[in-house]
């Protein structure tokens, strides 16, 4: 089976312990895909704080505005996260 996806992606999860689980089905999927936690903030729609998660290519610097982008279509509430609660060193490098 074939798909297309367009990468970065951003997701949110409740628990930290779960990017381990996304990195081994990610790694099994398509091994040019990486999973790398980027921080913790608030969700528009729940307004509970949620770890956040960015899949991209391996080795793959992200840039700026991708980051960000990403993280608004997934939900990360700019607003109300005031404080740097994402590391985007994480994927800039």
């Amino acid at each position: 089976m074939e798909t297309t996806i367009q990468v970065p992606q951003a997701f949110s999860v409740r628990d930290d312990h779960e990017f381990l689980a996304f990195k081994h089905l990610m790694a099994r999927l398509n091994p040019r895909l990486q999973v790398r936690q980027v921080g913790m903030g608030l969700h528009v729609k729940t307004g509970c704080t949620v770890f956040w998660g960015l899949v991209s290519l391996v080795d793959q610097r992200v840039p700026r505005d991708e980051f960000d982008a990403a993280l608004r279509e997934a939900g990360f509430d700019f607003a109300r996260n005031t404080t740097q609660v994402v590391d985007y060193e994480l994927v800039a490098s």
